[in-house]
């Protein structure tokens, strides 16, 4: 969006702005991009008494919490029972209501993903005991998109405010009007438009109003802004310091602390389900499994395991402690026995994370087996242009096995979107490979009953045929077969 269409969009208010309970604390809404319009639709759905249930995934500052408040507002003037469920405090009352299927009210839940799993699951499976469901999160598992498929359930995606171009200026305008300022869009020139939209909000609409802040500081300091009037252009020279700052804001700071050991794994897509797998355990667990303990792939390399050998070799001539991680798969098992006859130290994952639980001698497991089937199935469904190299059907499980070109592209979407529950088993390697090297664990890592539900297998009995319909139609036969 160029400046000029910027401003006038910014003019015509009934295009993008909606507004909620306009007859007591009204709510506005900067509503541009499709998916928030959808959302605020169907807020208005609710309204009108339709049996709606709406899930609203976004990222921290997306509006998440606007869009709550705004149905809220909205349920009040029209005299709409509902009932919010605060994450942290009990919800057990409408939790028995909804059980018991009488439970006459909208149920709102703002940041849903902070409740407990088995509460959230109730909750879901339960949305139709009441008026209608409005849930916001900021991750959602697989566990839970996956059961929101009926004709009134929407599942919406909200992107980061970067990839919503005429929300972020339209935002920014917004919050520039709320410090008595002349319109934004008329106080900019072209380059400012456009260092605007170049910008990075990690924090979505808090990250935008920090930056305004400070801009509005540098020009009152300069004397170019007095009284809540400019007396000239804002320019990219006067954005680009604070969006340089807020960049430096955002970048991560590691610990300064001796590295014990290094993991090494096959590939880039490992390293990177490893690393987030270990700050979900920090969010979820308070556990630091990186503390002492670098992750990397063999730079500079195709990867695979032979590369993995190469590089433990190399850290072992500079007198550092190394750990390869090895697929359970013939070129795993062929560079794990070469790591074995150099005396490296090895792990190699286990037989019993092989989905078609073929026993330990014809186990066959790589990195994505990892991954719940439910949400492969997810990723196919959102990626239709992407397929499967194979899928594989036994004993009630699926097998389905990524195209290698496809593996970066789906790494990628898994850690946006995954949750502890969804990379549980990444935390369950690392930990062991923590205990291996004798780096600190705490019991609750060690617990085996921990160990020993996450390695089982749900009975055939209990799982659920999963056959994931966006994936191209392949024989079951072959290696995979019994």
């Amino acid at each position: 969006m160029r400046q000029a269409e910027w401003a006038q969009q910014y003019g015509e208010t009934a295009r993008w702005r909606r507004d909620f309970g306009t007859g007591g604390v009204p709510v506005q809404v900067v509503a541009a991009s499709p998916e928030l319009v959808q959302a605020c639709d169907l807020i208005n759905d609710l309204g009108r008494g339709e049996a709606q249930f709406v899930l609203v995934q976004a990222p921290a500052g997306g509006g998440k919490s606007t869009l709550v408040s705004a149905a809220l507002a909205a349920f009040t003037e029209l005299g709409l029972p509902y009932e919010q469920i605060q994450p942290g405090h009990s919800p057990g009352t409408i939790m028995e209501r909804l059980s018991r299927g009488s439970l006459d009210a909208i149920v709102v839940v703002d940041d849903c993903d902070r409740l407990s799993a088995s509460t959230l699951r109730k909750l879901v499976a339960s949305r139709r005991n009441c008026r209608g469901l409005f849930l916001t999160a900021t991750r959602v598992g697989s566990d839970t998109s996956s059961v929101l498929d009926g004709e009134h359930d929407h599942y919406l995606r909200v992107p980061h405010l970067e990839g919503r171009p005429d929300d972020l200026l339209l935002v920014a305008a917004t919050l520039w009007s709320q410090l008595s300022m002349p319109p934004l869009a008329d106080a900019c020139d072209e380059s400012a438009t456009e260092a605007l939209l170049l910008g990075t909000y990690g924090k979505g609409a808090w990250s935008l109003a920090a930056v305004l802040a400070g801009l509005v500081e540098l020009l009152e300091a300069s004397g170019d802004l007095d009284a809540g009037r400019l007396h000239r252009k804002i320019t990219s020279s006067d954005v680009m310091p604070h969006l340089f700052r807020l960049v430096r804001e955002q970048m991560p700071q590691p610990a300064v602390a001796p590295t014990d050991a290094v993991l090494v794994a096959e590939g880039e897509t490992d390293e990177n389900y490893l690393r987030r797998a270990a700050e979900l355990a920090l969010e979820e667990q308070g556990w630091r499994l990186l503390d002492g303990l670098q992750v990397e792939s063999p730079a500079g390399r195709t990867g695979g395991a032979s590369a993995v050998v190469d590089r433990l070799l190399e850290l072992r001539r500079d007198g550092v402690t190394g750990i390869g991680l090895f697929d359970r798969d013939p070129p795993g098992s062929v560079a794990w026995d070469i790591a074995h006859r150099h005396g490296l130290k090895r792990y190699q994952l286990p037989a019993r994370f092989d989905p078609l639980d073929r026993g330990d001698q014809g186990a066959i497991v790589e990195i994505e087996d990892l991954l719940p089937v439910e949400l492969l199935d997810r990723y196919y469904q959102e990626h239709p242009d992407a397929s499967c190299e194979e899928r594989h059907w036994r004993l009630g499980r699926w097998r389905v096995v990524p195209l290698g070109k496809d593996k970066g592209k789906l790494a990628e979407w898994v850690c946006s979107v995954a949750t502890y529950d969804d990379l549980e088993r990444y935390v369950y390697l690392l930990v062991e490979i923590r205990y291996l090297l004798g780096l600190p664990c705490s019991p609750a890592m060690r617990d085996k009953r921990w160990l020993a539900r996450l390695q089982q297998r749900p009975s055939e009995a209990s799982e659920p045929t999963i056959a994931p319909a966006a994936l191209p139609a392949m024989s079951t036969a072959g290696p995979s077969a019994p």
